[in-house]
């Protein structure tokens, strides 16, 4: 018996239904809303896109968004660090998790414009103890050619960056998205690849209990600077990805990226000179002396 597992991004207004022969409903398409931040307009014009129009307007404001939320946020001083240096520790590391998010966005977007894709983001997807038992006693090989029906106890229920639906071809791709600028621990790597292999061998019966029929389903670690450590023969870096959509991907996240560095650089100097400022020790404050030999 298959499991039928509802899920709002099935449901959602305007989202097509894939036929088996890999055509649309008769549904409108709705993209996926992106938050409009209070900044829309602040820093664009310092950014010539690889493309023209390449990313949504929405997509850009979203950026900027996540700008302004890195420099509006309160941090709390490390005891070691103190206030200026805190700061500028803590603004650089949450630009670099903001931009982890922007990634993903943009790649949603980039592929939802295309007219080619429909995109779901972060789905719940149960993994059953049968998926679990399979890939335990399967190769790699052989896994790339199997498909097993969503049935029987759910073992864990995990979440999918991206599933993204080709119309144009019968197929599905499911995507975790890494930037991919240091390796990830083992640990983590083998959750993750785990996770992908279990999630390509159920996908397509997964995919059939959202509404979606498709006849081949690739389950992908879209490592966007080519780090993070995953098998190759998950791992999708670089050109590749590009070639994996047939969809100038690349192009969107160096537009987005150039916004988030434009906005950064013109604010690390006034960092830098808070940070600087706060090292300051005042002249009548007398450093402490060296202190003695122990008492035996």
């Amino acid at each position: 018996m298959t499991i039928v597992v509802p899920h709002p991004a099935a449901q959602r207004g305007g989202r097509q239904r894939l036929s088996a022969r890999g055509q649309p409903g008769s549904a409108t398409a709705s993209r996926i809303t992106v938050p409009l931040g209070s900044a829309a307009a602040l820093g664009c014009g310092h950014v010539q896109p690889a493309i023209p129009q390449i990313c949504a307007p929405e997509l850009m404001a979203a950026a900027q968004a996540a700008l302004d939320g890195a420099f509006r946020a309160t941090f709390v001083p490390d005891p070691l660090l103190g206030p200026g240096l805190s700061q500028l520790g803590s603004v650089l590391a949450s630009m670099v998790k903001r931009h982890g998010s922007l990634i993903e966005a943009a790649i949603t977007d980039v592929l939802e414009r295309s007219g080619r894709y429909l995109v779901l983001r972060n789905v719940a997807m149960p993994i059953t103890v049968p998926t679990q038992e399979l890939v335990r006693a399967s190769s790699v090989a052989q896994l790339n050619q199997t498909s097993i029906e969503l049935a029987g106890a759910v073992a864990q229920s995990v979440f999918l960056d991206l599933i993204v639906v080709d119309r144009k071809e019968s197929r599905a791709i499911i995507a975790e998205v890494k930037r991919g600028s240091g390796k990830n621990e083992a640990r983590k790597i083998h959750q993750v690849e785990w996770v992908l292999r279990c999630a390509q061998v159920q996908g397509r019966s997964f995919l059939a209990s959202l509404g979606y029929e498709v006849a081949q389903i690739r389950a992908v670690l879209i490592d966007v600077y080519g780090r993070a450590g995953y098998g190759d023969d998950l791992t999708v870096s670089g050109p590749a990805i590009d070639q994996l959509f047939a969809t100038p991907v690349l192009a969107a996240l160096e537009t987005v990226t150039a916004a988030l560095q434009a906005r950064l650089r013109a604010a690390v100097p006034d960092l830098l000179t808070m940070a600087l400022a706060s090292l300051a020790v005042p002249e009548n404050v007398k450093h402490p002396h060296s202190p003695g030999p122990l008492a035996p």
